[in-house]
């Protein structure tokens, strides 16, 4: 594939996530902002900060980190999976296009998409909030998006049910890892191998707030996801893109 072709379908590919995602995540995002923010600062008034004082600073980082995973879930719903069930790969890959490069490519495009949209609430937030670091949040994003984002992706190449599946897992992590992690015996060992999601809760308040993170944590979340990013794309490589 030319870099020409291939810079047409970038364009082509953010477009498409702005049109059907990015609109819908930062609608979705300034409601959920305005709903479970906006009466906090309103009673708190200038108290109202993500100081390490502040009692609306649990609130911000709550929020905020949950509005990522909702917009990585968002942009991950289908990647692949939509143009297997909807057999568009016939019409995509009627010309010489690598499915191995364009899904990519593709996951790379809505990761800088879902950075542009947390760019624009976090703006906002920032308008409203002037303590709340906005290059700290778009850190936080883009760990979230290649830890969570790389699961997805394996996901969608592998099933059709991507967008339920990737919530499964990661909520059933998260569940399971607080039932058996402390516990004794075989359970709390298996549990370590599912994805480090008890790490988000401290990651997010040591990022969005602190603009600090302990390494491990960092690169134990991101390397998880590029592994199954790149399961993802060995399957694309070697497996039947028809169901």
């Amino acid at each position: 594939m030319s870099r020409g072709r291939l810079g047409q379908y970038t364009l082509w590919q953010f477009r498409d996530f702005v049109v059907e995602r990015g609109i819908a995540i930062v609608l979705i995002g300034l409601m959920l902002g305005y709903v479970l923010i906006e009466p906090l600062r309103r009673a708190l008034g200038p108290a109202f900060s993500i100081d390490a004082k502040s009692p609306g600073r649990p609130v911000l980082v709550m929020v905020s980190s949950s509005i990522v995973s909702l917009a990585v879930l968002i942009a991950l719903n289908g990647i692949v999976s939509t143009d297997r069930k909807m057999g568009y790969y016939r019409f995509l890959f009627a010309k010489p296009v690598s499915p191995f490069v364009y899904y990519a490519q593709l996951f790379f495009v809505y990761m800088a998409g879902v950075l542009a949209s947390m760019l624009v609430l976090s703006g906002l937030l920032h308008w409203v909030v002037p303590s709340f670091s906005i290059f700290h949040f778009l850190l936080y994003t883009a760990v979230v998006f290649v830890a969570m984002g790389g699961i997805g992706f394996f996901i969608s190449v592998a099933t059709r049910f991507d967008w339920l599946t990737l919530a499964a897992v990661w909520l059933g992590s998260r569940i399971l890892r607080d039932i058996y992690g402390e516990k004794p015996g075989f359970l709390s060992k298996l549990v370590q191998v599912l994805p480090p999601v008890h790490k988000l809760n401290d990651l997010a308040t040591d990022i969005i707030a602190n603009g600090t993170a302990v390494a491990s944590d960092v690169v134990w979340l991101m390397a998880y996801g590029a592994v199954f990013f790149v399961l993802g794309l060995l399957l694309l490589r070697y497996g039947p893109l028809a169901d």
